[in-house]
């Protein structure tokens, strides 16, 4: 009788496992919101070395994929199809409006 239980849960734990929802990783790719985006411009902003300059990079990227008219609108693409962004201010008044914070 255990033989043939122990499968049998393999596979539901595997399922529900599944069923979890997205990762961390998955959550920043779809991040339509823009929440990402405004986490990597709180470390840009604050910082102006090869961090910084990464997640400013970084930020316009998620920025440019974002839903938020207002985070997309201080992000453009330049020639080679790079998000830029091109309004550090209007950036970060957009995500203060969604609640974040920075000082």
């Amino acid at each position: 009788m255990k033989n043939r239980l122990l499968p049998a849960l393999a596979v539901a734990t595997l399922m529900l496992g599944a069923c979890a929802g997205p990762s961390v990783d998955e959550f920043r790719q779809r991040d339509v919101q823009g929440n990402t985006a405004c986490i990597h411009f709180g470390s840009g902003y604050t910082d102006d070395g090869s961090v910084g300059r990464t997640n400013m990079a970084k930020a316009a990227e998620h920025g440019a994929a974002s839903s938020t008219e207002l985070i997309r609108a201080a992000v453009y693409t330049d020639g080679s199809s790079v998000p830029v962004i091109q309004d550090r201010e209007l950036f970060k008044r957009a995500c203060e409006a969604q609640g974040m914070s920075f000082k």
